[in-house]
């Protein structure tokens, strides 16, 4: 029997076919951020009772748990099926599952067949975990990019169940939002570009990140280039340190988070640091008011 080839890596006449492979199966197995929070919405109809009686940060926490078990069961069923099909899929991986197959798969009686098959799918799994691996780094980087997408969905979907007006760069297009001189750190402007480019100061500027870190000073950079007054920045970190949050107002920035951390003792009495609550029922409607009585 010929040996069966050893391989740390995925070959490289593979590599792009299988990244390929793998982008077009997460198209097919994984729902869009905004199906999947379209799906839990439709599943959870007081969530928008919750909004309105304005229990929004904890709703908002409560979305992101839902939208992301919902993720991981796709993914799953992503995993699930593009390994049970790399077999016909990709030539290495075929030869190594047919010789494993012609070396262990002994018909004489059905424990001998179970632990046949046992040891053929461990061994299998063994031999092509270069694959596993390179999908598995496809997966962080896919989750990644998913909880920032999953989070900026979450706040557009309450601006429109409150009503709120806005002009986001995934609504408008980033080349508008260039020609006012605004870089991709902006990912929305209240109530519109129309009324920033009138008086930006009765505006609400936007950003969201899940995690700080130091990616706030990036958001500190975009204020000085731009010379916009100020940036709500809206987060999901919930490790917020006081010297972080004064950093951040020497920068103009005022961070929008969960009412559990804008209240706790250390931030309580930080100017730039409001809740969910605060900014949705009481900063927004300030401008709000400003437009429908100016336009």
């Amino acid at each position: 029997m010929d040996k069966i080839h050893i391989i740390t890596e995925v070959p490289k006449v593979e590599q792009k076919a299988f990244d390929i492979l793998i982008k077009s199966y997460r198209k097919e197995y994984i729902r869009t951020t905004e199906e999947l929070l379209k799906s839990i919405v439709n599943k959870n109809k007081n969530l928008i009772k919750e909004i309105k009686n304005k229990n929004v940060s904890q709703t908002i926490q409560t979305l992101r748990e839902l939208v992301w078990k919902e993720y991981l069961s796709d993914e799953v069923l992503f995993n699930a099926e593009l390994m049970k099909d790399l077999y016909t899929k990709l030539d290495t991986p075929k030869e190594m599952l047919d010789m494993l197959i012609k070396k262990n798969i002994i018909l004489e009686n059905t424990k001998e067949l179970e632990d046949s098959i046992r040891r053929t799918c461990g061994e299998y799994a063994g031999r092509i975990f270069p694959y596993i691996y390179r999908l598995s780094l496809s997966n962080t980087q896919s989750r990644r990019s998913r909880a920032g997408a999953t989070f900026e969905y979450i706040i557009y979907y309450l601006y429109d169940v409150l009503e709120y007006k806005y002009d986001s760069q995934k609504k408008v297009g980033r080349k508008l939002f260039d020609t006012m001189g605004l870089g991709k750190k902006v990912d929305s402007i209240m109530p519109s570009i129309e009324a920033y480019a009138q008086r930006r100061n009765k505006t609400i500027i936007g950003t969201m990140k899940t995690s700080l870190r130091e990616r706030w000073q990036e958001v500190a950079e975009e204020i000085e280039r731009t010379k916009i007054p100020e940036i709500h920045l809206l987060t999901v970190d919930e490790d917020i340190s006081q010297n972080k949050a004064k950093e951040m107002a020497q920068h103009n920035i005022i961070v929008v988070t969960y009412d559990w951390i804008s209240n706790n003792d250390k931030l309580k009495e930080m100017k730039n640091i409001t809740s969910f609550e605060e900014y949705f029922f009481e900063e927004l409607p300030v401008i709000y008011k400003y437009w429908s009585t100016n336009d």
